[in-house]
């Protein structure tokens, strides 16, 4: 198998509420690359007993060319790393028209929580290859 780069996804979470173990955000940003365009989306995080984050995050994106792709990611999340937060998770995605190939493509995302406040995650690709003999 193999990574090939998608997109890079930055966004923040302009508004958050918190209940129990978990927690309920509101994400606004941008994604660059092979998919352009302008973010939307909401997290349902629940939190383990070890202070990991389950993410689940359901959002769109309102592409520059006008599409919708839309996505869900789900993996761990660890904000207290040092320098920087960890995310690793996986994502798949929703699309018609010239973006339909998606709809095949499971993603890996790996990605960062920088100074607290502002979510990057390189979004790649999952391409399938022969296994060796």
């Amino acid at each position: 198998m193999k990574l090939e780069p998608l997109y890079r996804l930055t966004f923040r979470y302009p508004e958050a509420w918190d209940a129990d173990h978990e927690r309920l955000l509101f994400a606004e940003g941008r994604c660059e690359g092979r998919v352009s365009g302008r973010f939307r989306g909401t997290n349902r995080a629940r939190r383990r007993s070890d202070g990991t984050w389950l993410p689940h995050l359901d959002g769109a994106i309102e592409t520059d060319d006008g599409a919708t792709v839309l996505l869900t990611l789900t993996g761990y999340g660890e904000p207290r790393v040092e320098p920087n937060g960890r995310v690793l998770a996986s994502i798949v995605h929703a699309a018609r028209h010239d973006y339909a190939w998606l709809n095949h493509v499971l993603g890996v995302v790996c990605g960062e929580v920088r100074g607290g406040r502002e979510i990057v995650l390189d979004v790649c690709e999952l391409v399938w290859e022969p296994l060796d003999e």
